[in-house]
């Protein structure tokens, strides 16, 4: 499989790799000006830990700050949810470092979209490709699938629009690794904007 990805990264035109520069350049202009934001989430989770089954509805607060911090701040939420606050929200591949496999025109339940698949240029982590689905018309992403070399992410979004940006409505995840199988359902309100957070919030 590693070597079929490489194979066709080789191989991918030129034009694949400008035109997704060009989809991912007007992807991170959605919600232009918008530095910061917090939400109340509610979070209903299906786990199986080892072959414990845990099932737990979390509550609390979703912060993130432009570019990349991400933190939840959850009501008896299990600490490794809390490492990884990042699934609960989103960021764009760098694509200097991945590889444009390909880009496909499609729809994603009724959405017109672009289907950016990625591979890594070089294995820093355990990820092995990365499937983005940007929508043509506003570019925001309602999906993207990761796959790792012992598991997968694949995650689903609805959006709706508040003030002047398009923010979470909805998200679905499913996560499958060795120590753990789950599937989250997260919703989002009370949304408030350039708060200001500092660095030090994230820490």
């Amino acid at each position: 499989m590693k070597v079929l990805l490489i194979l066709i990264a080789l191989c991918a035109p030129i034009w694949a790799v400008e035109a997704a520069d060009k989809i991912f350049e007007k992807a991170r202009l959605v919600n232009a000006g918008l530095l910061d934001y917090s939400a109340d989430i509610q979070i209903q989770m299906r786990a199986t830990l080892g072959f414990i089954p845990y099932n737990p509805k979390l509550q609390g607060r979703y912060l993130h700050r432009r570019p990349d911090k991400h933190k939840l701040e959850l009501q008896n939420a299990p600490s490794y949810l809390k490492r990884y606050p990042n699934v609960f929200g989103f960021n764009l591949p760098d694509l200097s470092r991945y590889n444009v496999l390909r880009i496909q025109e499609m729809e994603l339940r009724g959405i017109p979209c672009y289907k950016v698949m990625l591979a890594p240029k070089a294995r820093t982590n355990d990820i092995t490709a990365i499937d983005l689905y940007v929508n043509r018309e506003d570019y925001t992403v309602p999906k993207y699938d990761t796959f790792y070399s012992k598991g997968h992410l694949y995650v689903d979004i609805n959006f709706r629009k508040q003030d002047k940006y398009s923010v979470y409505d909805t998200m679905s995840a499913e996560f499958e690794f060795p120590s753990i199988q789950a599937t989250a359902t997260a919703s989002y309100a009370n949304y408030q904007f350039n708060q200001g957070l500092t660095e030090a919030v994230f820490k």
